[in-house]
């Protein structure tokens, strides 16, 4: 009975002796990813618990979504041989029982004999082409086979000239969805801060996400843009994401910051002057921003017309006389928003003169008198009717002649109001005008 008891308990030790060790031996495929048209490289680690001589394995794929390329050694044997790899690396793209590749090395086949140090270790990265039109989310599986090529190509490592059976961890490349591109903050109005968010879809997205300083908002995944609002001189940044078979791509990120306009500095140095004989008012003034959206002109707070920004002088009709107008250019600055205002008050005053100073030279004399028969019976032309009419009857004739002289020689009446010394205006209504004496004798 003890017998059988050692014996069985020997056989149980060789079996889980032989379990772990097996255990410790193998081809692992790591999984990997990438995006639909790019290359992608997978690669093949082998795991011994002694050194390894060499190693066979194949390996099948998807072919409709990927097609390999080259396989290369890795780095667990580009470093033997004092670094010229291995003395044998043979690979297959299209052996017979595929799709797939064939792969087997020999790490050296002459003395000194160089073997993959124990532990885990690259030996081959396979390089695949992924469709163009791969859908993101979809993968391949990268399983290791024993029915590649022709003979077969089993999976083994060979230690010490034995061919270990390996433990075979298949993996996988999976298609990523591309990311978005381009993310672009362009600022539309820098009165408001309005902008426009815009990107490049780098695919087909079933949504697209879009996180603003923390905070996500989803969107149509056929959009490329969005219309955002940013603060005055505050930096506000974007990840967008496109999603498609419930599978994010990696971040598009941009940023964008708005330099608010600020505010217009209205017209300055207002200059009005006025013709008195026709009551025009001009103004002028110096406009200290050229981004003006338009200027206003107002009178008693009345609007009168709507001026272009760039204008810097208008002129205008007083509609009375001896009224005090109060004239104003006002405006929209760069953003729309109302200018402070500048203004004039103005009056008309009516026609002024020295009644008796018939040629407008400030006094009254006998040149005056000569002036008026000059008028009356040469068509002399008098630059204004009432200073003529010397004795205010509303007419010109001789007698406004002759009450020159007698005011000059006889001691006769002065001329009635404004008078011969101080420039006013006509008090008697009659039909006689003054559209040119010269008032500048006035001041």
């Amino acid at each position: 009975m003890l017998f059988w008891k050692s014996i069985t308990g020997a056989i149980c030790l060789m079996i889980c002796v032989s379990g772990i060790q097996a255990q410790n031996y193998a081809l692992h495929s790591i999984p990997t990813s990438g995006l639909p048209g790019a290359t992608i490289e997978a690669n093949i680690d082998l795991e011994s618990p002694s050194p390894a001589q060499g190693f066979q394995f194949g390996l099948i794929h998807d072919s409709t979504l990927l097609t390999p390329t080259l396989v290369s050694e890795g780095s667990a044997l580009i470093s033997t041989n004092a670094g010229s790899g291995a003395d044998y690396f043979h690979f297959e793209l299209a052996p017979i029982g595929g799709p797939g590749v064939v792969v087997g090395a020999i790490v050296s086949l002459s003395p000194p004999l160089e073997s993959i140090p124990v532990g885990t270790h690259q030996v081959a990265v396979i390089q695949y082409s992924l469709s163009a039109t791969a859908e993101p989310n979809s993968s391949s599986s990268l399983t290791f086979i024993n029915t590649l090529g022709s003979p077969s190509v089993n999976c083994v490592i060979s230690v010490g000239g034995v061919s270990q059976q390996p433990i075979l961890d298949h993996g996988s490349l999976s298609v990523e969805t591309p990311a978005p591109t381009g993310v672009t903050v362009t600022v539309d109005d820098p009165c408001t801060c309005d902008a426009t968010l815009s990107w490049t879809n780098g695919g087909l997205y079933d949504t697209i996400e879009i996180t603003r300083d923390g905070a996500t908002t989803s969107h149509a995944g056929t959009d490329t843009s969005l219309l955002i609002s940013l603060t005055d001189a505050v930096a506000a940044n974007f990840e967008v994401v496109g999603i498609r078979n419930t599978q994010a791509s990696a971040a598009g990120l941009g940023s964008g910051t708005c330099n608010q306009t600020p505010p217009s500095i209205g017209p300055s140095d207002l200059v009005c002057t006025i013709d008195h004989e026709t009551c025009t008012v001009t103004m002028s003034w110096t406009n200290n921003d050229p981004t003006y959206q338009d200027l206003t002109f107002s009178v008693d707070g009345v609007l009168v017309s709507t001026l272009a920004g760039t204008a810097t002088t208008t002129s205008h009709v007083l509609s009375a006389e001896l009224v005090d107008f109060s004239l104003e250019i006002g405006g929209s600055g760069g953003c729309g928003e109302a200018m402070p205002s500048i203004n004039c008050v103005m009056m008309c005053l009516p026609e002024r003169f020295k009644r008796g100073d018939v040629n407008g030279d400030s006094g009254v004399d006998i040149s005056d008198a000569i002036g008026t028969l000059s008028y009356l019976f040469q068509a002399t032309p008098s630059p204004c009717l009432d200073s003529i009419d010397t004795n205010d009857d509303g007419g010109v004739d001789i007698s406004d002649a002759i009450s020159v002289l007698n005011y000059i020689f006889a001691g006769g009446a002065e001329p009635p109001a404004p008078g011969p010394s101080t420039c006013g205006i006509d008090p008697t209504v009659d039909t006689l005008d003054c559209a040119n004496y010269n008032t500048a004798v006035c001041n």
